[in-house]
């Protein structure tokens, strides 16, 4: 089966990782290409929304009203509701709704997740970091113009509550600008519905031609994990002595930027996983937007969990 496959926004990341990732993948097809327009329906099987973070919902909603599976980059949306809402509505219509996380995408990204949640007892406690070089791009790109947390820290988010399959329950969090108009380092501290304690750091202000750095440590009662998200490894040790290392072949990218696209068209054939499902990735944008509002107000956001959700709704 080749999937056919649409792609909706044309900026840089668009043309760096999915239309080439399209171009040499044997199992798909680009259908069409636009600015900001869906496919006429019958024409695509799936749609791949690379736009501005702000026009993420309306034009996923639309997508999959029209019966296509979803690709969205991150963040995958700017509230939670509407996040939840794209959720819903996969799930009404029975469709695929995947969530652009690059990292997530790896051998090393499935190992920890699965140690985590199976191998290194409960969890207690979690550290991440992430460091680049993003503030010019925040300064003068449209697409990051609404920040750190929304366009970098939203890779922590969504590998955190992919990796545990739990969901944030409090956040509080500091934000500076650095003479910005929006934030540009972030400090979190977050309780997970398990109980566990997380803390996470980002800033754009890492120097050019430093290494970027995008880390998550899970320390369980029975063991931990180092999951280095930007280099693609995982470390996996147990209390027992037992230890683990996945690295990426040496005949892939460390940073696989062909990989979600070419994984969403495997999972619409049926023939691979979701890496990056909607209501984890729902669990991250409510993450950094409980951040955002903490920072705001200073005080602690404590989120609304009726909405049941945990690994097996992913």
């Amino acid at each position: 089966m080749t999937v056919r496959l649409a792609v909706v926004g044309t900026g840089w990341w668009a043309r760096f990782a999915h239309l080439p990732g399209i171009a040499e993948c044997p199992d798909a097809s680009l259908a069409s290409v636009s600015e900001e327009s869906l496919p006429a329906p019958g024409t695509a099987d799936g749609v791949v929304i690379a736009t501005p973070h702000h026009t993420h919902y309306p034009l996923a909603a639309a997508a999959l009203d029209a019966g296509f599976h979803v690709l969205v980059e991150k963040p995958m949306t700017t509230s939670g509701p509407e996040a939840w809402d794209l959720v819903d509505r996969a799930e009404r219509a029975g469709l695929h709704l995947s969530v652009g996380y690059t990292a997530q995408y790896t051998g090393a990204a499935v190992a920890a997740r699965a140690a985590v949640q199976e191998e290194i007892g409960e969890l207690a406690c979690v550290s991440g970091e992430l460091a680049s070089t993003m503030m010019g791009l925040i300064a003068t790109n449209p697409t990051y113009a609404d920040g750190q947390a929304r366009g970098q820290l939203t890779h922590l988010a969504g590998a955190l509550t992919h990796t545990t399959g739990q969901a944030a329950a409090q956040v509080f969090a500091m934000m500076a600008s650095h003479a910005l108009d929006v934030d540009v380092s972030d400090a979190l501290t977050v309780r997970l519905t398990g109980g566990a304690l997380v803390s996470l750091a980002s800033t754009g202000t890492l120097p050019e031609g430093l290494p970027h750095r995008n880390v998550l440590r899970y320390y369980g009662t029975a063991g931990t994990v180092e999951h280095d998200l930007q280099y693609g490894t995982a470390v996996i040790r147990r209390h027992d002595g037992w230890e683990r290392r996945v690295t990426q072949p040496t005949s892939d990218p460390v940073w696989p930027r062909y990989a979600p696209v070419q994984a969403f068209a495997r999972l619409i054939a049926g023939t691979g996983p979701n890496h990056a499902p909607g209501a984890a990735a729902a669990a991250a944008v409510d993450l950094v937007e409980a951040a955002r509002a903490s920072a705001s107000s200073g005080t602690v956001q404590n989120l609304d969990l009726g909405r049941s959700w945990s690994t097996s709704s992913t």
